[in-house]
């Protein structure tokens, strides 16, 4: 098994980061209406709870995005670990590989005419073509250089 990072742009990891700030700030902000406002009626509560679960998911998830996402091949499968969320491509399934070298992106398409883009860095996808080519040499590998083959 191999494991190759998820390519974020540094722009996307700023964005998460701040979003992860300003939910701990709406958290300490929540935390400090309780010990001055206190308890006062249901719909304080209700907006109490509501803003520190936002807030605790907020960090759970975009902490997640930056920690967890991962491309992992498998023998059998690839799977994707985008934060939370997990979907697995099966390597049988895999028709053809094709990259496209004028806008650098790298594309499996399956056998029922669906295809994913790969997020990893450009320098990596010689070896995660490799990879995925080593459990099954039926797969097409081609690489795209005019607009033509782009359309």
């Amino acid at each position: 098994m191999r494991t190759f990072r998820f390519r974020f742009s540094k722009l996307i990891i700023l964005l998460q980061i701040a979003a992860m700030v300003l939910a701990a700030a709406a958290i300490a902000y929540t935390v400090y209406r309780m010990i001055t406002l206190g308890f006062g009626d249901a719909s304080l509560i209700i907006q109490y709870v509501l803003l520190l679960l936002f807030g605790v998911g907020a960090i759970v998830i975009f902490s997640a995005m930056l920690i967890r996402s991962v491309y992992i091949v498998g023998k059998n499968e690839i799977i994707l670990r985008f934060g939370l969320i997990k979907s697995v491509y099966k390597i049988k399934e895999i028709e053809s590989i094709r990259l496209f070298s004028k806008t650098n992106k790298l594309v499996l398409y399956f056998k029922n005419e669906k295809y994913t883009v790969i997020s990893v860095k450009p320098e990596w996808y010689n070896d995660f073509i490799r990879e995925v080519l080593s459990h099954n040499l039926n797969i097409r590998y081609d690489v795209s250089i005019t607009d033509k083959d782009e359309e």
